[in-house]
């Protein structure tokens, strides 16, 4: 899955006329520019002659009504420090525009804002934080499917050399079974789901646990993207236990360096699954896997080390290098030279009967070297650890592809 906007002779010339247009900022039919622009999709996306390896995407923005700006919220390339890049230009009439230069493999989520008139310049400081003023808006010309992970919908862009996401381009309906219960986990009652594929019970089962559930089963649809790549053969049979946060408090109180969380799911949740459907057939330790992302790939890091009996396999991505058990530390204190009691934790009893898989975006700023570095004292320590670089940020857009290329290393 992705953004098929690159120009190719097929446009009939479309895509060239919308940028002479908006070059001479001469519009005689309003209605007819439009018009080319819904034909051909957005964003443009269009070859760099000296460096194959980049690519200019113009995303533009039709307002229906004066505005003193808009905003282009696209991850880890317009947030944080970087906001300043994300201000569109008002071309003529309702036209606003803007064009970034990105890698070719760029993958990444973003939303566009809509900045009324009168909006001073302490509201203006705080777009590409956490807190916008205003809410962003998925891109209504934008062909591919968004992703919402609780927050809303948000476009994806995809360019032509990131990774593809089959599987999650389908909206196929799940043939499996979807059981739901509210055990006590991690000292609270929270809905814990197992998803048991449509398979011959004979099939061996590998079994994916997957922390901050309600993101994916609910919002960004990971039951129907195990169905097709199992079925298409990308991967082993796979049954999926999902377990909730209540809400980002309590993610903040379970996830990262906690072991209560992972105690509970190796002990109690995971045999349980497997004694409540004793017709099935399990796979085993080695197609055991849990996997996580930000504070719940520290999580995945954790399972390594607390239950390498259950769990023959952890995906981490984009863990949390910063955390720390005082909790006191936050991730814009966290330079390339801390240490981190991530890496330190892990380091100390090396988990050699485990795989561990990391995945980190290369936009990720100071995650980046940490979980290199953790990787390479991995593989000096003797065990089986894997590294995928995926260009983009923290994003979801990303580690749903990831989710899949892990589980077919296997």
């Amino acid at each position: 899955m992705r953004n098929s906007s690159l120009s190719t002779p097929r446009d009939n010339g479309v895509t060239e006329r919308i940028f002479a247009q908006l070059t001479a900022r001469a519009l005689p039919d309003l209605s007819r520019f439009w018009h080319d622009v819904e034909s051909v999709g957005l964003p443009l996306v269009t070859r760099v002659e000296e460096y194959d390896d980049q690519r200019d995407v113009t995303f533009l923005w039709r307002a229906d009504k004066p505005l003193q700006g808009v905003y282009l919220f696209l991850n880890r390339v317009t947030d944080k420090d970087h906001a300043a890049l994300g201000y569109m230009t008002h071309v003529a009439d309702n036209i606003w525009t803007l064009t970034l230069r990105l890698p070719a493999s760029y993958c990444g989520s973003y939303t566009l804002t809509e900045i009324p008139p009168g909006t001073s310049s302490g509201q203006l400081a705080h777009f590409g934080t956490r807190r916008p003023p205003f809410t962003g808006q998925a891109d209504p010309l934008n062909n591919m499917p968004g992703i919402n992970v609780g927050g809303g919908t948000e476009s994806v862009l995809a360019l032509d050399q990131a990774p593809e996401q089959r599987e999650w381009g389908m909206t196929a309906a799940c043939q499996g079974k979807l059981i739901t219960s509210y055990p006590v986990v991690a000292g609270k009652p929270r809905r814990v789901r197992l998803y048991l594929p449509d398979l011959p019970k004979s099939t061996p089962l590998g079994l994916l646990v997957l922390p901050d559930a309600e993101k994916w089963f609910d919002h960004v649809g990971v039951t129907s993207a195990i169905d097709v790549a199992i079925n298409t053969g990308r991967i082993g049979p796979m049954a999926i236990l999902g377990i909730d946060n209540l809400d980002q408090a309590d993610r903040a109180a379970i996830l990262g360096g906690e072991s209560q969380l992972v105690i509970d799911i190796a002990r109690r949740l995971v045999p349980q699954a497997r004694e409540d459907h004793p017709d099935r057939t399990w796979a085993g330790r080695s197609q055991t896997v849990l996997c996580g992302q930000s504070l719940g790939g520290v999580t995945a890091l954790m399972a390594a080390l607390c239950a390498p009996d259950i769990f023959g396999c952890v995906l981490s991505h984009s863990p949390s290098m910063w955390w720390s058990p005082d909790k006191e530390k936050r991730p814009f204190m966290f330079t390339a030279s801390a240490a981190s009691w991530v890496s330190e934790q892990v380091l100390s009893t090396p988990p050699k009967a485990v795989r561990i898989a990391l995945c980190v975006g290369t936009l990720e700023g100071t995650t980046v070297p940490h979980v290199q570095q953790l990787h390479q004292r991995l593989l000096a320590a003797g065990v089986d650890s894997d590294l995928k670089l995926y260009t983009g940020g923290h994003d979801m857009a990303w580690w749903r592809g990831a989710l899949i290329d892990g589980l077919a290393t296997l």
